[in-house]
């Protein structure tokens, strides 16, 4: 295989167009990549790295190679072509490359770490020594220390998982993953690893939740102008990161702020001929989200119906089939629109 064919294998890699024992095969080359010191080699092992890479991929493809005159320069040049193309390698390598768990690691080096993945097609559920609680999705997994450290509690996350934390001001908890930082005292939230489907994410179901982005997550220190702006995030709010951007709205499914803190509530869901003005003040007031019309008229209208044990989606589907409006999300808001 020649210099390009080679390149074409790395282009192809990145956009997730080769073949799976070529995506194997580079896959390890990566992980081999990783376990060397580029400064430490020399012209002789960078020839020889790039000497076997061509010969396992021709392996690969099994394809006959051609056999070609070659003049007495070309040992020198195939010297520097192999020192080009691996540097291009453990460049692209390190690039692409994730160093947020290593930091991670390193930060809490002196602390007895435990990691854990759960392998079953359930929930897991995993008691941290502050008695907090983590409830590992499938796949997922969770490094975190025996016991925490004197001042600051801190986990790494690859996957979902939710998470119960004890109250404890003096000791704040901190959720690492492979694009965010979320930073709490005492709470309970979901917490999502990027995908290649999904982008990360954090969804609140109490308490109030500091969302950043790590910037442990690349070797290059990220200007300031550049790393996404902190968020904070209420119950049924949720944290979206792409592209350097954090982006509030809300989760899929709200629930009922007295359902997610356990406790009594006088708020009742059966109304008759109730304005909608006051059975947007009872929803707001019951799922904490703001819940608006954009339109005056829709205000003096007037409901009546059962709206108990429905989700809030499916409450305002049956109050805007009734006056003849629909509904949008607009931000960490719901907006009532006639048009």
């Amino acid at each position: 295989m020649n210099q390009k064919s080679f390149y074409d294998l790395l282009s192809r890699y990145e956009s997730g167009n080769c073949t799976e024992a070529e995506k194997l095969w580079v896959d390890k080359w990566y992980h081999n990549l990783n376990s060397k010191n580029f400064k430490d080699l020399s012209s002789t092992a960078l020839e020889e790295m790039q000497t076997n890479a061509w010969h396992n991929i021709n392996n690969i493809e099994r394809k006959p190679t051609p056999v070609l005159k070659v003049k007495r320069l070309w040992p020198k040049f195939a010297i520097a072509a192999s020192i080009m193309v691996a540097f291009f390698i453990a460049g692209l390598y390190l690039v692409n490359y994730n160093h947020a768990e290593q930091s991670f690691l390193d930060e809490n080096a002196g602390l007895n770490l435990i990691s854990k993945t759960n392998e079953s097609d359930s929930t897991m559920v995993i008691a941290l020594s502050d008695a907090s609680t983590v409830t590992l999705k499938p796949q997922a997994n969770i490094i975190y220390p025996k016991v925490f450290a004197a001042n600051k509690r801190t986990v790494y996350l690859k996957g979902s998982a939710f998470f119960s934390v004890s109250k404890n001001p003096q000791k704040p908890f901190y959720v690492y993953n492979q694009k965010l930082v979320v930073r709490v005292l005492g709470t309970s939230f979901w917490v999502k690893s990027a995908t290649d489907n999904m982008p990360a994410q954090v969804a609140v179901r109490t308490g109030k939740v500091h969302v950043e982005e790590n910037q442990k997550s690349s070797l290059f220190a990220f200007s300031k102008e550049k790393l996404a702006q902190p968020i904070l995030l209420t119950p049924n709010q949720k944290g979206v990161f792409s592209e350097h951007h954090l982006n509030k709205t809300l989760v899929s499914k709200p629930i009922p702020l007295a359902e997610a803190y356990n406790i009594p509530t006088s708020l009742s869901y059966n109304f008759k001929e109730e304005s909608i003005r006051e059975i947007f003040k009872t929803l707001s007031e019951a799922y904490g989200i703001e819940i608006k019309s954009d339109n005056g008229q829709i205000s003096t209208y007037t409901f009546t119906g059962d709206l108990s044990k429905k989700g809030l989606y499916e409450q305002l589907d049956l109050i805007c089939g009734t006056i003849s409006s629909k509904y949008y999300i607009q931000g960490t808001s719901i907006v009532v629109s006639k048009n």
